[in-house]
């Protein structure tokens, strides 16, 4: 099964500021996603604003999304650089 990875628009702004070599390392996830979108470290979010999603750990990066698995689609929140503030 073949799943949709869409970022929204935050995170595609996100995404064209980060230097190449983090953009093909977050492509290759995109990638892995798109055939299981639970692979890699995926942990489900339990507290802040991002709450009810899941992270994946990509480097120093986090990648937040949703899981709709009625329609096999992703949905990317946010990519963000691991700090005190990503989970708040």
């Amino acid at each position: 099964m073949s799943w949709d990875c869409r970022l929204s628009r935050l995170a595609s702004k996100q995404f064209r500021r980060l230097p190449r070599d983090r953009q093909a390392q977050l492509g290759d996830a995109f990638g892995e996603m798109s055939a299981n979108p639970m692979t890699g470290d995926v942990q489900p979010i339990k507290s802040g604003k991002f709450k009810g999603a899941f992270r994946r750990r990509i480097g120093h990066y986090r990648l937040f999304f949703s899981v709709d698995m009625e329609n096999c689609l992703v949905k990317v929140a946010a990519i963000l650089y691991r700090g005190e503030n990503t989970y708040n």
